[in-house]
């Protein structure tokens, strides 16, 4: 009977704590900072290293939560924990100068990320929720195909639907659609109005609204051209680009939590620590809690606050060795990219960095979120890393960014009084690079880089 309730004492504490890593896996670097701070206010145990003080690092990196009351060498214990290691500071090196390394941003993501965080997910389902949410453009849609997304984040396609599904109920109505039609159907259902002719329409005569035919739906649907027209009227009131209101680009500055630089034997990965603090214990309780003049309720309730700032401290620890980590299987995998530029960047699934450095993949799906890497190329977020793959590629899988990239460089390069067609681009992609996608797929990558079609962009010429 004692044992069953030691087993109840203990088990909501360790999970209290095991949040809280998670958590901090999860934070960018501000999120992380202001952890920092708020931990400090909350537990006396903890307290900044001043930057003259020099630590000696012990070897032991243990546990602190075994029996608190065996002997405890003080110096070991006190200079035991900091809140890095040595691997992962960044020496003296030229690095970008801040006030260039700007970010253009929209808040859109955020805002579905919002309602996520007060939707019942289960915890994969969640993660999922994250993978859909990246993968929504600005206008609200979802920018490629669940198949494509399960084949980068290596979740099935049913609980990535189940995810979406979830997140086309929320705000704004039509968002996460994945084609104009699915956008139109979502604003109307979330009406809660009843029109069968509207939905005769957009089931079997969506393509021919472009046109504008509606003598000839009339026709074929056998519905007076009267209700045609209010039910195309009833249509025009929705809105095709439902992010947009949300997509008003602001700019904001982003410190990178990862520096890769060229070094005489290879690319090397260094975490910028420079607005994370040192963390140490405070020798004045520390030495209270080992002393004999202490009543037992002090005594208890500094060996609980120890208890949290060792784990906190080894939180961090853990976080920053996992950025390291994960950065350092990066850089591997897509080496011909920090050497090459965008050009070279590869198809990257997390799974493969999960078990390049033995962990879970939802470890490494937490790390990359909301970080940043400066290369000699640019600033990228570590997700950015992950692309999906093109099978139609000679030779292998070509990464979605680097055919986008391409489609940029074909229209910059077009004649600018005789505009390209996503046709031509098609014949091009193929004949100069070995690429086979579909129109449809290039007409879908354009809009995501906000080029116009030929026509439009020859009316501006």
């Amino acid at each position: 009977m004692l044992e069953l309730k030691q087993t109840q004492k203990l088990l909501p504490v360790l999970t209290q704590q095991l949040q809280q890593a998670i958590k901090l896996l999860q934070m960018s670097q501000l999120e992380l900072t202001e952890a920092i701070e708020q931990e400090l206010k909350e537990n006396p145990i903890l307290e900044i290293t001043e930057k003259d003080e020099k630590q000696e690092k012990g070897e032991n990196q243990e546990d602190t939560q075994g029996d608190a009351h065996e002997e405890i060498d003080m110096e070991e214990f006190l200079n035991r924990y900091t809140s890095s290691e040595e691997f992962v500071g960044k020496d003296d090196r030229e690095y970008p100068d801040y006030e260039n390394i700007v970010k253009k941003s929209s808040n859109l993501r955020d805002y579905l990320r919002w309602q996520a965080g007060l939707t019942i997910f289960d915890p994969r389902e969640r993660v999922a929720a994250e993978w859909i949410i990246e993968n929504i453009d600005d206008n609200g849609y979802l920018a490629y195909p669940i198949p494509e997304i399960a084949k980068t984040s290596g979740f099935s396609i049913e609980l990535l639907e189940n995810a979406l599904s979830k997140i086309q109920r929320f705000d704004p109505t039509g968002v996460g659609a994945r084609s104009l039609k699915e956008c139109i159907y979502l604003q109307y259902e979330a009406n809660g109005e009843k029109d069968t002719i509207l939905e005769e329409v957009l089931d079997k005569y969506f393509n021919m609204l472009d046109g504008m035919h509606l003598k000839e739906i009339s026709k074929k649907s056998g519905h007076p051209l009267e209700k045609i027209k209010e039910a195309i009227d009833k249509i025009k009131t929705y809105d095709p680009k439902p992010g947009r209101n949300f997509s008003e680009d602001f700019t904001s500055y982003v410190v990178p939590d990862v520096y890769v630089v060229k070094g005489e034997d290879g690319f090397e990965v260094h975490l910028n620590n420079d607005d994370i603090p040192e963390l140490k214990m405070n020798r004045y309780y520390m030495e209270l809690y080992l002393g004999k003049n202490i009543d037992k309720e002090t005594k208890g309730y500094i060996k609980n606050k120890i208890k949290q700032a060792g784990w906190f401290i080894k939180s961090i620890q853990q976080r920053q060795k996992t950025l390291y980590l994960v950065s350092k299987s990066i850089v591997k995998f897509q080496e011909d990219f920090f050497e090459h530029g965008i050009k070279f960047l590869k198809p990257l699934v997390l799974r493969d960095v999960a078990n390049d450095i033995e962990v879970h993949e939802s470890t490494v799906s937490r790390i990359t979120t909301n970080k940043y890497m400066s290369t000699q190329h640019g600033i990228f977020e570590l997700k950015f890393f992950f692309p999906a793959g093109i099978d139609n590629v000679e030779g292998g899988q070509m990464s979605t960014n680097v055919v986008r990239n391409l489609i940029a460089e074909i229209v910059e390069k077009e004649d600018k009084s005789s505009p390209l067609t996503d046709d031509e681009i098609v014949n091009i992609l193929k004949g100069q690079h070995n690429i086979k996608i579909a129109r449809r797929t290039v007409a879908k990558y354009r809009d995501i880089l906000n080029i116009k079609s030929s026509r439009e962009r020859a009316d501006t010429s």
